[in-house]
């Protein structure tokens, strides 16, 4: 026993420590050879994988803006249908129209084409996503589809008023830039990481054709399910008119004080836009959303007006923009949900008099 013993404390102390000459034991040495292996496999995956082809262009279906396991929000379906919707229409558009929700809802592409021949498509958004955010859009449309002939920018004060590092608007900038970046603009630690969402949509897609959503068929309180909108989205050329009623004597009050103020952080995001314009050649009208008839007052129509003198001195180096006229319009209370918005009937007159400014401006058109 005493033989087996002390066997047994020599064997630990050849496989741990020779205190004495205060040298590593034989087993020990092994592990840096195994590390090195392991990392020249690493290497070997990572330089591979670096030179696997990769597409300059994101499909923005496969790669949607909301996560595969999150049930999407509103916001999240209509900017992730109609960023892709974008990208899949591969034809020119005679018109185009920009801007935020009140764009959204408030002008009806079929219509405005039916009525003027003019191929028209609907880009509206939120305004959180910004004149920077609208612009990156923009882009993104004219290298998908080509530049259009007219553009309309329909927008509400927001995307004039706002400060770019509003919260939902610093937010909303960064995730859609994420979101559109090709994949040669982002730098990755390793190259496989590149391939990350690709490889993670393969896993998620367990076979099938693409990738399982989660809730596209949920419907969110009175907005349809995300698969719904996109249908919409898709039938009515980008357009959502909303059939919202609203007691606006009740939720804005008499005597409404409303000052919103030019910001000039939106001017980065608006220069882009009019540059464009000049880069294409085609001229772009601003068009301000309609009030409701209970906010005409002194106090409103006195910041209107202030918004309308910033937004003439902003165009005036951009000979081929110009501002519908007039600026400030009021409609009546049942044809507005808020300050920013008009339903489904506020939509219709709207439509109704932008195709007859785009006749007698554009086109010449009786």
């Amino acid at each position: 026993m005493a033989s087996s013993s002390s066997e047994h404390r020599e064997i630990m102390t050849l496989f741990t420590f020779n205190s004495k000459k205060g040298t590593p034991v034989p087993g020990r040495g092994r592990l840096p050879g195994a590390l090195l292996a392991a990392a020249a496999i690493i290497l070997a995956i990572e330089l591979i994988v670096s030179s696997l082809p990769h597409s300059a262009q994101k499909d923005l279906v496969q790669h949607r803006l909301y996560h595969p396991n999150v049930i999407p929000g509103i916001a999240e379906s209509v900017v992730q249908w109609q960023v892709a919707h974008a990208t899949l229409l591969n034809e020119e558009q005679n018109l185009l129209i920009l801007g935020d929700s009140a764009a959204l809802v408030g002008l009806e592409a079929n219509l405005i084409m039916e009525e003027t021949g003019l191929r028209t498509w609907n880009l509206g958004t939120f305004g959180f996503i910004y004149t920077t955010g609208q612009a990156d859009i923009l882009r993104l449309f004219i290298d998908r589809n080509g530049p259009p002939r007219f553009l309309i920018y329909h927008t509400s004060h927001y995307s004039f008023t706002a400060k770019l590092s509003k919260p939902a608007v610093r937010t909303w900038v960064a995730r859609l830039r994420g979101w559109l970046a090709p994949p040669e603009t982002v730098r990755y630690m390793l190259p496989s990481m590149r391939h990350r969402q690709q490889l993670r949509n393969t896993i998620l897609a367990m076979g099938k054709d693409g990738v399982s959503y989660t809730g596209l068929e949920l419907d969110r309180g009175r907005f349809a399910s995300d698969n719904t909108i996109r249908r919409q989205l898709w039938e009515n050329r980008g357009s959502l008119p909303d059939p919202l009623e609203v007691d606006l004597e009740e939720a804005l009050g008499d005597n409404l004080v409303w000052r919103p103020r030019f910001h000039p952080d939106c001017l980065e995001g608006l220069e882009r836009i009019f540059d464009m314009g000049n880069e294409y050649g085609f001229p772009i009208l601003i068009l301000f959303n309609p009030l409701p008839e209970q906010a005409d007052n002194e106090i409103v129509r006195a910041a209107m007006a202030r918004l309308e003198s910033d937004l003439m001195e902003t165009i005036r180096p951009y000979p081929w923009v110009s501002i519908y006229e007039p600026f400030t319009r009021f409609y009546p209370n049942n044809f507005c949900i808020d300050m920013r918005h008009v339903n489904i009937y506020g939509a219709r007159r709207n439509t109704e008099e932008l195709v007859k400014w785009i006749r007698d401006n554009w086109l010449d058109l009786p």
